[in-house]
């Protein structure tokens, strides 16, 4: 039987119709609960002025890490990035470590706020009792987990650390307190190379060997 040419047009806008309709139909979950399927086309895009922020965010931050090495491996000497007069690369750990207290905003503001403004941070009045006071250590260390929940008192116990290595990853965390008023698993502050240097100095490693905030961590 031959169809007429508007009931052809009829069946077959009926048809794009449903097709459309089954393309944006929701979909019913596992439980019931009815979502739309991805469409990669109504994926976000950045806009150039996005992108171009982006793209300079990265080159920065590339560059930084570059300035970092240099410091590390002395290709920067100390003396033409520390303003503290008490950074040192001697008992650096990696590149990160090397940065100034004078770079660290929050340093300016604490100092600042005891009117010792442009003055270290290791010469903060606090430093020494909380930093590097062993007693208060031993106190401050009862407290402490690292980020895997292991309480730092009882892997010294243990004898999985040495005395002095205890003593350096608390005072890590006591630093991150005294400067930035709390500790935490979420984020990790970096501590400026001079007071690595005092921490470090204050509590030698019978080995020569150090780690850092992050790798004393785990």
């Amino acid at each position: 039987m031959m169809l007429s040419a508007s009931s052809s047009s009829s069946i077959s806008s009926e048809d794009r119709s449903g097709s459309s309709s089954d393309e944006n139909s929701e979909i019913l979950d596992d439980d019931g609960t009815a979502f739309v399927p991805y469409d990669e086309e109504l994926e976000p895009v950045a806009t150039e002025e996005e992108a171009a922020a982006y793209t300079l965010s990265v080159a920065n931050e590339e560059e930084w890490e570059l300035v970092l090495q240099r410091r590390f491996t002395g290709e920067l000497e100390v003396g033409t990035w520390c303003t503290c007069s008490n950074c040192s690369v001697n008992i650096a750990t990696k590149k990160e470590e090397c940065i100034c207290c004078k770079e660290i905003d929050r340093v300016g503001e604490v100092m600042e706020n005891i009117e010792r403004a442009g003055d270290c941070i290791t010469l903060h009045p606090g430093f020494q009792d909380v930093c590097l006071n062993r007693w208060v250590l031993e106190v401050a260390s009862l407290n402490l987990k690292t980020k895997a929940g292991k309480s730092y008192r009882a892997i010294f116990n243990q004898g999985r650390k040495t005395e002095s290595e205890f003593l350096r990853s608390v005072s890590y965390r006591q630093f991150t307190r005294l400067l930035w008023e709390f500790t935490g698993s979420s984020k990790r502050h970096p501590l400026p190379c001079c007071a690595y240097k005092a921490i470090r100095t204050a509590f030698l490693s019978e080995d020569g060997q150090y780690h850092g905030f992050e790798d004393d961590e785990s």
